[in-house]
């Protein structure tokens, strides 16, 4: 990807795709559902998301059944 995956960008991206943020919890994650398939974003350390978490969500969502491809263009936009 040619640019930074941030944290506020990926939870964008996941509630204009129908996800919804669940209750917080006590890990400093933030969990957002659709369906059953549960995305973890991690809600402290640096806003830029290494890119193994970002494969990690990506390979998440392709088992869900988004485009990988797709999801990537749309996360690097």
């Amino acid at each position: 990807m040619t640019h930074e995956v941030t944290r506020r960008r990926l939870e964008r991206w996941l509630l204009e795709h129908g996800f919804v943020e669940l209750a917080g919890r006590k890990t400093g994650h933030r969990q957002f559902a659709r369906g059953s398939l549960k995305i973890s974003v991690p809600g402290h350390g640096p806003q830029d998301l290494t890119k193994k978490h970002v494969a990690l969500i990506v390979r998440q969502l392709a088992a869900g059944g988004f485009n990988k491809e797709t999801v990537r263009r749309e996360l690097a936009e």
